[in-house]
């Protein structure tokens, strides 16, 4: 089983839209098996796929039989109405654990998910992980297992200062997890002179690998948001979709397979 990590310090740059995109992309059109963590407390992975204020993740993490807890691995995962792919659940606690996480003492706060997910490493291919704006505990435990990161980002102002503190905190995380890659995905690209200057600061300057393939900015993705579907299920034939195909292509083709 592969893990890829969606993960970015900026909000509203389509993270959770390209994790549960890759997610439908290899488990529904590829018939990969996919497991969906959600590790953001905002909880929107979950819900796209029909899943509700479940703490499916913070129970993963804090009450595992692997740490004295009463849930297996398997207790916290969901199905969803794909055959596919399954989802691990999050709401608004998964901050408290955080929280609580970064009380234990020494690194065994950070290895819990990779400890609990060996429990299913053989059921599935791929581990898509959409993780919250924090570097925090829960984030983390992610990372310290995740073979590549995906990091969405768009044309701004505090961009370039978020791609540079992303380097930095991919080059921490290799203490724990060598094998760690991490790649720019250029969002809501448009023909602009911000765009194009931020896309050439990527390519020249950013020190990161990037997607050749650019997610073009598009009002389907927020239709699909607010229906709550899979972006490719709401509209598989928009040029945004088409290009998420893309995008899933040259992960496997890179390696990530």
């Amino acid at each position: 089983m592969k893990v890829i990590a969606m993960m970015t310090p900026k909000g509203g740059v389509g993270k959770t839209t390209t994790a549960t995109t890759i997610a439908y992309v290899l488990g529904k059109e590829m018939g990969a098996r996919v497991l969906l963590v959600d590790a953001d407390p905002q909880g929107d992975a979950s819900n796209t796929y029909g899943i509700n204020n479940e703490r499916g993740l913070t129970n993963l993490l804090e009450n595992h039989i692997t740490a004295g807890g009463r849930y297996s691995t398997r207790d916290v995962i969901r199905k969803t109405r794909y055959p596919n792919i399954d989802v691990v659940p999050a709401d608004g606690y998964l901050t408290c654990t955080a929280f609580n996480l970064s009380n234990i003492s020494g690194t065994e706060q950070i290895f819990r998910f990779k400890t609990a997910i060996e429990e299913v490493r053989k059921d599935y291919d791929y581990c898509i992980c959409d993780c919250g704006r924090l570097l925090d505990t829960v984030v983390l435990n992610i990372l310290v297992v995740a073979d590549l990161v995906v990091s969405p980002i768009k044309a701004g102002g505090f961009e370039v200062s978020a791609v540079e503190n992303l380097s930095m905190q991919i080059a921490d995380i290799r203490v724990f997890n060598r094998n760690i890659e991490a790649k720019l995905l250029l969002n809501m690209a448009r023909n602009t002179l911000a765009f194009r200057g931020m896309e050439a600061w990527v390519k020249e300057k950013s020190g990161l690998d990037y997607f050749d393939t650019k997610i073009k900015q598009s009002t389907v993705i927020e239709q699909a948001a607010l229906k709550q579907m899979p972006l490719p299920e709401y509209d598989g034939k928009a040029d945004v979709t088409v290009s998420y195909r893309k995008v899933v292509e040259e992960i496997i083709r890179e390696g990530v397979r």
